[in-house]
């Protein structure tokens, strides 16, 4: 009887766990991103740039997720908003070199 308790509680142990280390592979929070253009948006908007949906208000704008490097996904924004004084992913801002390759890549 021992036996059959014990093996059903680490059955119960183990497909915790397992459930816990697959809910958090797939639960990730994604990658954030923000930027605030040169020039303040007038109004509110959203700005489809590739697969990234970018939320844009007068204050810069910000995305929840993108599949590239935060430097392709920098370059891919300027295209569309012009040229940028900051860009952040996940909370780390880009350096002054980044930032002016990135402003590189701006729509004239």
């Amino acid at each position: 009887m021992n036996k059959i308790l014990i093996a059903v509680a680490s059955l119960g142990i183990s497909m915790t766990l397992i459930g816990t280390t697959a809910h958090s592979a797939f639960a990730a929070p994604a990658a954030m991103y923000r930027l605030v253009p040169a020039t303040a948006l007038p109004a509110a908007k959203t700005v489809l740039v590739s697969e990234t949906l970018w939320q844009c208000n007068t204050n810069g704008c910000t995305a929840n997720k993108s599949t590239s490097r935060p430097s392709i996904v920098c370059a891919q924004a300027v295209r569309k908003v012009g040229k940028i004084e900051s860009f952040f992913s996940n909370g780390t801002a880009f350096d002054s070199d980044q930032l002016a390759k990135c402003n590189a890549k701006a729509k004239s």
